[in-house]
Formats: C-alpha cells, sequence, structure tokens
C-alpha cells in the first residue's frame, strides 16, 4: 500500500462541505485537504479558517491548474456539475462529484468521456455504496435470505419552507425534488434489484410558483414480476427508509441513503428475526472518500460507475413525462 497521500481541493464553499464531506474527511487516512476555491476570496478565507485549510485559491480555474492538487469535491449547483468535472479533468485532477452526477444523462456522458479521456477517475457522492452496511445487504439478498425479490418500498421526504431562494427549488439550477431527495430512492432500488428497470409509471406536483417538483410518487417496474415503490418530496418530514420484500421474507432498513458510525437493518425471515449492526465509528461520507483515495493510490476498481447516473437521469426525465401525460414510460 502506498505512504502517499492524495491531495484535495474544495470547488466552492458549498455548505453540504461543512456539515458532510469535511468532518467526515477528517476521518479518513489516505488524504490530505489542501485548498479551497471561492470566487469571493473573504468567504474562502473564513471558510479556510474555520477547517483548518491551508490554501485559499480565488477562482475554481487557479485551483484546477495548480500542480498542488490531486482531485477535488465538487458540490457546486447540478447545473454546475458538468461544466466544472470536465474543467477538472482537463487539468488531470480526479473527480468526487456530488449528487446527482449532472442535470441530463447527455451531461453524464460528457462527463464520463471527460474524465476517461484524461485519465482520470470519476465518483457520484452517493455515498452509501461503499459503506458496510450497503455491502452486507446486497451478499444477503444475493445469497437468498429472503428469497427472490418481488417488491420492494423506499422514501425519502422532508419538509422545504416557502417562499425560500434555496437552490432546491431554482429550475435554472436543475433544482426540485427529484434532482435532490428523488435520486437517492431511485438509485437505491437498482442498486437493491441489481439491474435497470425497464419502465415506470409516475406522478409529480410540480410548483406553480417556482416550477420544479417537489414531491413525486413512481412505480418501477423491473421485469420478472418485481416492482419498486418510490415516494418522494419536499412537502412532508418522512426521512429517509426502505423495505424490501422477497417470497420468503422481507429486510427492513430505516437509514439505507446516510449509514454513520451506528447503522442497522433487520431480516424477517418467518418466525426468525435478525438485526445487523454496523458501528463504522465514522460518518457517511468516510467509507466513500477512502474508498475514491484507494482507487488512486492502488488502482482499485471504483464502486459506484458513471453508467448509473445517466439511468438516474433518464429514470427522472421519464418520471415527469409520465406526470405529465399519464402513461407508463418503457425505458
Amino acid at each position: 500500500m502506498s505512504e502517499k497521500k492524495v491531495r484535495w481541493g474544495i470547488i466552492s464553499t458549498a455548505h453540504i462541505s461543512n456539515w458532510g464531506f469535511i468532518p467526515a474527511f477528517k476521518q479518513t487516512l489516505r488524504g490530505e485537504l489542501v485548498a479551497v476555491a471561492s470566487r469571493a476570496q473573504s468567504t474562502g478565507e473564513e471558510f479556510a479558517g474555520r477547517h483548518e485549510i491551508p490554501k485559499v485559491f480565488d477562482s475554481y480555474s487557479a485551483m484546477l491548474e495548480s500542480d498542488e492538487i490531486d482531485a477535488v469535491y465538487n458540490p457546486l449547483p447540478n447545473s454546475m456539475h458538468a461544466e466544472w468535472t470536465a474543467e477538472a479533468a482537463k487539468y488531470g485532477k480526479h473527480v468526487f462529484c456530488e449528487k446527482p452526477l449532472a442535470a441530463t444523462s447527455a451531461e453524464v456522458a460528457q462527463m464520463a468521456a471527460a474524465c476517461k479521456n484524461a485519465g482520470v477517475l470519476l465518483f457520484e457522492a452517493f455515498v452509501f455504496k461503499c459503506h458496510p452496511q450497503s455491502l452486507k445487504l446486497r451478499e444477503l439478498i444475493a445469497g437468498g435470505a429472503i428469497g427472490k425479490l418481488v417488491q420492494m418500498q423506499a422514501h425519502f421526504s422532508f419538509f422545504l419552507e416557502r417562499p425560500t431562494d434555496n437552490i432546491r427549488m431554482n429550475k435554472e439550477l436543475a433544482g426540485g425534488s427529484l434532482m435532490d431527495a428523488g435520486c437517492y430512492p431511485i438509485t437505491f432500488a437498482r442498486y437493491v434489484y441489481g439491474r435497470e428497470p425497464v419502465s415506470l409509471m409516475a406522478q409529480c406536483r410540480i410548483d406553480p410558483d417556482y416550477g420544479v417538483d417537489t414531491r413525486a410518487s413512481i412505480v418501477l417496474d423491473f421485469g420478472a414480476d418485481a416492482q419498486a415503490s418510490l415516494v418522494l418530496g419536499f412537502d412532508a418530514p418522512a426521512g429517509p427508509g426502505a423495505m424490501i420484500f422477497g417470497e420468503d421474507g422481507y429486510i427492513s432498513v430505516p437509514g439505507p441513503y446516510h449509514p454513520g458510525e451506528q447503522s442497522a437493518f433487520t431480516v424477517h425471515n418467518g418466525d426468525d428475526v435478525e438485526t445487523f449492526s454496523f458501528a463504522t465509528g465514522t460518518m457517511p461520507f468516510a467509507p466513500a472518500i477512502e474508498h475514491f483515495n484507494d482507487c488512486i493510490l492502488d488502482g482499485k476498481e471504483l464502486m459506484v460507475q458513471a453508467g448509473s447516473a445517466a439511468g438516474t437521469m433518464d429514470i427522472i426525465a421519464a418520471t415527469l413525462e409520465s406526470s405529465r401525460s399519464g402513461r407508463r414510460i418503457e425505458l
């Protein structure tokens, strides 16, 4: 194992860095956070001082051009992911990009091509895919713990007060509940089934003042008489959760998308009930960040591939089309 560390920079001072990325980064071993880029120097300096980041760049481009950086975290608004990921790749930087990876499947393809051509890695920050809870869940399902999968339910919703200037409600920045909350159950359902759905039907609410979706209900058809029912939005404080049903039992997952220092799920099979607990001692982002470090330093294969992100964008587009037309949409 290489003793070298990956030198990281953060593109912007986005709020998610404060509570999600940086505290988890400090729990990893194979990276060092060396810089932040902000278009406002004073904002960057305040952010860097608070998080003990040694260097501040006054533009995104200046940081990407620097030979002091190996990888970047891209938490910019959804509509800016593609542009700045491609720019980072141009300068040989690996990219750990916030979810969803892009605003359209075409942008995903452009980002993936830019990174492949530059010989750098691209990771979409669905960090649950790297967590021991998720890996064990897939192992049990593959091993027949609940028999053949036939159905699942997954939800993620929270209340977003309006009026607001929150970017989640900004149509120009590719906002909306599908892009922000919905991408989680959409991605989790495909992770559980291990394949892409063949069709869907959906209903959405479009906010008349903001022009973005604020809630949606989706039924994904995975073929072979298997479905997933998804509920998401900004209109109810229901939080996250999932239930996975097989012919022989079911699995309850109360925290599917951001398993943290303590997490668990329960397998019900007839009269047998078993809870699997995970005490990683780290925040949700930490296993994924360290996995990305390992892939850069040791050449390991990424657990999260860009092709999955393209599927997410296709499903979101089809969800909106199904809601508009009232029809089932083939995928």
